[in-house]
């Protein structure tokens, strides 16, 4: 959609043509330096607005871990407040949102140092994640090779955990089909949706800072 806008300058490392990157924006400093960079944000998908805090800031963190990078240097935080709630549930659940965003952030080793905040139909929170690195303190998203093995350090199916969640909530007709043809109970989707939670809110700091030191692909 966006390819006839020729965006990126050619000088992205790690990405097809040096164009607009995937995931981080990797990008040479006048200095020297490697100025690694993301951004990404989190819809409530969960019930708890401190869990809803901490998978914004493990999502954010995560794709500068994708890039062997076990640390971040600081966050700006993207808050987007419910103007559709009654002003007291709205400072109650921004409160908490923004308290999971920073206990995540404390837990990275890293500290929000501002952000932009807007009223929005439903709250939103996310952020970017910066750092600056030398040489050799990354690795490249373009190196796998054919025959590498990969390592997986979250399980597979966490999005699928949270679509059979809003199938169930809302009693959709694919929630009733899965229901009908005996694929899964509520039990077992509850169980689902907990295990998705956990691992979205858990920081993949350890296998960022692995893949850095091993220099894997």
């Amino acid at each position: 959609m966006l390819t006839s806008l020729d965006l990126g300058d050619g000088q992205n490392i790690g990405t097809t043509g040096g164009k607009i990157a995937l995931d981080c924006s990797v990008r040479k400093t006048r200095q020297g330096h490697y100025c690694i960079s993301t951004t990404d944000f989190f819809f409530p998908l969960v019930d708890s607005p401190y869990l809803q805090g901490r998978i914004g800031a493990a999502n954010v963190l995560s794709d500068l871990y994708a890039e062997g990078v076990g640390e971040c240097d600081f966050m700006l935080m993207l808050l987007a407040a419910c103007r559709d709630m009654t002003e007291d549930d709205r400072t109650i659940c921004t409160r908490e949102m923004v308290k999971g965003f920073n206990d995540a952030c404390l837990e990275a080793g890293t500290t929000v140092t501002g952000g932009q905040t807007v009223l929005n139909p439903w709250p939103v929170i996310g952020g970017v994640a910066t750092t600056i690195c030398s040489d050799g303190e990354y690795v490249k998203s373009d190196g796998a090779q054919v025959g590498d093995v990969v390592v997986l350090t979250k399980p597979l199916g966490t999005q699928v955990a949270v679509n059979v969640h809003e199938w169930r909530v809302r009693q959709t007709p694919k929630w009733k089909e899965l229901m009908n043809r005996n694929v899964l109970t509520k039990e077992k989707a509850e169980d689902m949706m907990h295990a998705a939670v956990c691992s979205m809110s858990r920081l993949n700091r350890h296998g960022g800072g692995v893949m850095g030191e091993d220099k894997a692909p």
